[in-house]
């Protein structure tokens, strides 16, 4: 896997790579070379905070910044989902795809919106895309990282972006929201507001939406958490 370690992680790379090499190699001297250098690898990132992150197809950087955003779940109600839809096979499947479609045809995501969808869902599956942006203080280049999106919904005013999960969830991967945003801001600039939904359901069978949006598109960390809601389908 092709690296690029970024300034601010180069030198704690040479200290920490040297300790934990000294210590692997008493303890793992039967161990084949390239095994011993995932377990150092491994290692070292994790004690260091260090994150990975996608620049290009199969390439990616060694960032000494978390990525990951934490999803806090707040003790409330769950609302219930009234069924508006008639649809048949509505309650087919447990799958993320079956979750959104529950949502959308019963109208709940027009609420969490705040506007009826008028297209949508667009842009599943998986696809590729280029920008620059900000991780802290380094500048990053990504240039053709693939990411995939579960749901795109566009109403007069809004276009949302939805990341889903069927089993529960404690944090998510930044990209996994920021690289489709930013694809959807490049074409539509600030015509319409972007905002994105993290949705997971926990083993009580009550669905978690996160709503978020960013401050300056250009700056991958700067993302706001503006909204949290649970929904129980009682089928």
């Amino acid at each position: 896997m092709p690296l690029l370690i970024c300034d601010d992680c180069s030198e704690i790379l040479k200290s920490a790579s040297h300790s934990c090499l000294n210590k692997q190699n008493k303890q793992n001297k039967e161990n084949k070379l390239d095994t011993l250098f995932d377990t150092i690898w491994q290692h070292i990132i994790q004690e260091n905070n260090i994150s990975i992150i996608s620049i290009k197809n199969g390439v990616y950087a060694l960032i000494k910044e978390n990525i990951y955003i934490h999803l806090n779940t707040y003790i409330c109600v769950p609302n219930i989902i009234k069924k508006t839809c008639n649809s048949l096979l509505l309650n087919i499947g447990d799958s993320e795809t079956s979750m959104l479609d529950k949502l959308q045809y019963n109208g709940v995501l027009d609420d969490i919106i705040g506007e009826k969808i008028h297209c949508g869902p667009l842009l599943n599956g998986r696809h590729r895309c280029s920008f620059s942006t900000m991780v802290g203080s380094q500048s990053l280049d990504i240039n053709g990282s693939q990411y995939e999106t579960d749901g795109c919904y566009e109403t007069e005013n809004y276009v949302c972006i939805v990341e889903a999960k069927s089993v529960p969830y404690n944090n998510f991967n930044i990209r996994q929201l920021y690289y489709p945003y930013r694809e959807v801001y490049k074409k539509i600039g600030k015509t319409k507001q972007i905002i994105c939904l993290f949705i997971y359901k926990d083993k009580s069978k009550i669905i978690h939406i996160h709503k978020f949006k960013w401050n300056n598109y250009e700056i991958m960390l700067d993302i706001s958490n503006i909204g949290y809601y649970q929904y129980i389908d009682q089928a």
